[in-house]
């Protein structure tokens, strides 16, 4: 199940939080590598399953009850275990951070973490529930019902930063003037669709001028649209190579290289070794 155009915003003193999209879905196929801009947070809520989270090249082993959060500029990948994939709760989300000097205290705990994994409680687990509860039957007053519930999740999740912290590295959140949208179908393109893609078929996406997106994903990823492009790819093509059967071949055409050797070529100029020496 996914939730997107839901319009759902809520204050927590004077933060206002745009909940983007909400999942809920079974992870049979690998999620490559993928960052998130500057003003957005995606929180992760594993009910079952088991997998494998990969940040900045960094492995954290994944089964049921893991939370985790990856924030702003942070590459991650989840990879599930093929006979027992991961179930996620996920909600993606972007930040407005107040004008107060001093935010309230779990507010400010939530904006100064880009990177969290951990554990969740039953508290967590009966929330997600509920939230996708009332989307599933939007009952009267389930929007007023959602915010509340959101709400709590954010609230409860910062505590838990600061009760069962495993990782926190610092970081400074920027607000730009492009829509919240974007950045949520700029990500999803080169997760989904980094086969076939192309710049014009992601201006048009982000209802942006071609040199508006060049320029976009030069400021806030740092990379070319090609660059990006080529990224997701290799990263899909790692996952292949070590996760599955496929030959060389195969893999070239389920990534759209032209031919095998295309596809060696490009591997081996990104990663400095050929996809067979890589597999082995």
């Amino acid at each position: 199940m996914k939730y997107r155009d839901l319009m759902l915003s809520f204050s927590i003193a004077e933060t206002q939080f745009d909940i983007i999209s909400l999942c809920l879905e079974t992870l049979s196929n690998p999620i490559p590598r993928h960052v998130h801009s500057k003003n957005s947070y995606e929180l992760h809520y594993i009910s079952r399953g088991y997998g494998t989270l990969i940040i900045d090249d960094k492995k954290y082993d994944i089964g049921p009850d893991c939370l985790f959060m990856t924030g702003p500029g942070v590459p991650h990948e989840q990879i599930s275990v093929q006979n027992d994939p991961m179930k996620e709760y996920c909600i993606y989300l972007q930040v407005i951070p107040g004008k107060a000097k001093q935010e309230n205290e779990l507010v400010q705990t939530f904006l100064d973490r880009d990177f969290w994994f951990g554990t969740a409680d039953e508290n967590i687990h009966q929330l997600m529930k509920q939230v996708f509860s009332e989307l599933e039957n939007r009952h009267s007053g389930y929007e007023l019902m959602l915010q509340s519930v959101l709400q709590q999740i954010i609230l409860s999740v910062a505590r838990l930063y600061k009760t069962n912290e495993v990782l926190c590295r610092q970081n400074q959140a920027s607000r730009v003037n492009v829509s919240d949208q974007a950045y949520l179908i700029i990500e999803e393109a080169f997760l989904y669709d980094y086969k076939t893609i192309t710049l014009e078929e992601l201006a048009e996406k982000v209802s942006l001028g071609i040199r508006q997106t060049e320029r976009l994903l030069r400021k806030h990823y740092n990379k070319t649209f090609l660059q990006k492009k080529t990224e997701a790819r290799m990263s899909a093509a790692c996952q292949l190579l070590l996760e599955t059967d496929k030959n060389i071949y195969e893999i070239a055409e389920i990534l759209g290289y032209s031919s095998s050797e295309h596809f060696t070529n490009a591997f081996k100029h990104f990663y400095g070794v050929t996809p067979s020496r890589y597999k082995k």
